[in-house]
């Protein structure tokens, strides 16, 4: 088992990488497009390292395969998604206000 963490580890960091390169080029080609919208983006890096996370874990709670059955990994995507989006909602809200009030303070 041991062995399989280390290749689903391994694959991880490089799938990671080679679409964070691709995420990159093409953010490079675009970048006149983008450049007035860059806030948007600046978050897509560890984005990057959330999605990697996920799957490492995803494939280490699963004996390092996929479940059997598509619905179940598509569910703890969906739900992953779902709880994930809501926190860096939550979170982007309390920096916002809390910023915003010390910003007022100072």
């Amino acid at each position: 088992m041991e062995s399989e963490v280390i290749k689903t580890n391994l694959l991880a960091i490089a799938v990671s990488g080679f679409l964070t390169m691709l995420a990159g080029i093409t953010l490079y080609f675009f970048r006149g497009s983008i450049s007035t919208n860059i806030r948007y983006l600046l978050q897509i890096p560890p984005l990057g390292v959330a999605a990697y996370i996920f799957a490492f874990n995803l494939f280490r709670y699963y004996d390092g395969n996929l479940p059997d059955n598509i619905a179940i990994t598509a569910k703890e995507i969906v739900v992953s998604t779902l709880i994930s989006g809501g926190v860096f909602l939550i979170f982007t809200i309390s920096f916002v206000v809390i910023i915003g009030i010390i910003g007022k303070l100072g």
